[in-house]
């Protein structure tokens, strides 16, 4: 069955969206999660379909993993030593349609969750975050607060059920900015491609992202079954037991036969953030990458980080959202980052010009954005 995107957004808008609404009401004239899944570039490269092949962003993608692959090549890269670290939201999956997805998980918790109670506080600095998102105008200080706040948000539930939330949330919502594509399905089809031809030329590939860790892992899961659970490094929650209390982890015993102990969603820890990226990759993976991808100058010390590998020929690309046809980037956006990397050596990539199709073919942008999870909202 096929549900039009206004009564879907209608239904979520009254807060159904979580434990209610059921499958069959997700769009899917994206490419369909299952088809993400499908995707898989050959090692040498010669089945991409959404990437213009004259541009010189992919020319010089292919040339780089062509010539440190090659073990003839005074450039060869032995595989123990192929890592790549890449940014997602705004770099593989969908940031700009209405805004980050975490963000709209957020607003869904706090507006229309028959099952949260947040408190006068919560919701007034929810609202701010979300006056914030339509205007486009997220501040540096707003990017960490919300990530306390969605931490806090749902601190307490167990890690099974908030799998399970952005399992329903993300497969169901659809986008305000787009038409056509749910959360599940907002992934970037050309660097999908980049992603897989990565992996199957022997690169480990890690995501880097702002992003809480727990919620990327789930959402990975079905479109990218590639990228493992231990390939993500993201925004953290400190875990804890469900009977653990305020006892510090040397005084608690997890239950030997696990059936009294639950791991739950515990305190905000830290934000995968700009410099800390750089911090996590030394600390998480011990390897400083070869290739990094990203697509803002918060991802600016992870793409130089990689490109300032001592030992191997180091490549770097940027994302450039300057599709305002397609998505929700501006030309003037797209300039300001394309700058940045071309200053440090970066390879930039265009949204509108070097990519055949971002989403699929039958998703096409809305005149506005309406931010329906929190409409009902009542100051």
């Amino acid at each position: 069955m096929k549900t039009s995107k206004k009564l879907a957004s209608a239904l979520i808008a009254l807060g159904l969206a979580f434990g209610a609404v059921g499958a069959d009401m997700a769009t899917t004239e994206a490419a369909s999660v299952s088809e993400i899944a499908q995707i898989n570039v050959k090692k040498d490269g010669s089945n991409f379909q959404y990437w213009n092949q004259d541009s010189a962003s992919f020319k010089a993608l292919k040339a780089y993993v062509e010539d440190v692959t090659n073990p003839n090549s005074p450039n060869f890269i032995p595989v123990k030593d192929r890592v790549c670290v890449s940014d997602m939201d705004g770099t593989f999956y969908g940031e700009l349609a209405p805004t980050y997805s975490e963000w709209y998980l957020y607003f869904h918790r706090m507006f229309n969750d028959p099952t949260y109670n947040p408190t006068p506080t919560e919701k007034a600095y929810a609202l701010e975050c979300l006056k914030a998102a339509k205007a486009g105008k997220i501040s540096a200080d707003m990017d960490e607060g919300e990530d306390r706040a969605q931490s806090y948000a749902f601190q307490g539930m167990s890690m099974e059920d908030f799998d399970k939330y952005v399992d329903n949330y993300f497969s169901n919502a659809p986008l305000d900015g787009l038409t056509n594509c749910t959360f599940a399905e907002a992934y970037y089809l050309p660097m999908v491609e980049v992603i897989t031809y990565l992996q199957n030329n022997g690169f480990n590939f890690y995501v880097v992202t702002g992003t809480d860790r727990q919620l990327v892992r789930q959402a990975l899961k079905a479109p990218i079954p590639s990228i493992n659970a231990d390939h993500v490094i993201g925004t953290d929650s400190l875990p804890v037991m469900e009977r653990q209390g305020w006892a510090g982890s040397q005084y608690f015993l997890f239950n030997e036969d696990g059936a009294k102990d639950k791991v739950m969603r515990g305190p905000f820890q830290f934000t995968d953030n700009k410099a800390g990226k750089v911090q996590n990759i030394a600390k998480e993976i011990g390897i400083q990458p070869v290739i990094a991808l990203g697509n803002s100058t918060s991802d600016g010390s992870m793409l130089n980080y990689a490109l300032a590998n001592p030992k191997y020929k180091s490549f770097a690309m940027g994302v450039c959202c300057d599709d305002s046809v397609r998505d929700w980037g501006t030309q003037a956006k797209g300039d300001k980052f394309k700058a940045f990397c071309e200053k440090y050596g970066i390879t930039p990539i265009s949204m509108a010009k070097d990519w055949k199709t971002i989403y699929g073919y039958n998703v096409t942008k809305t005149p506005t954005r309406d931010f329906d999870t929190a409409k009902d909202f009542k100051k």
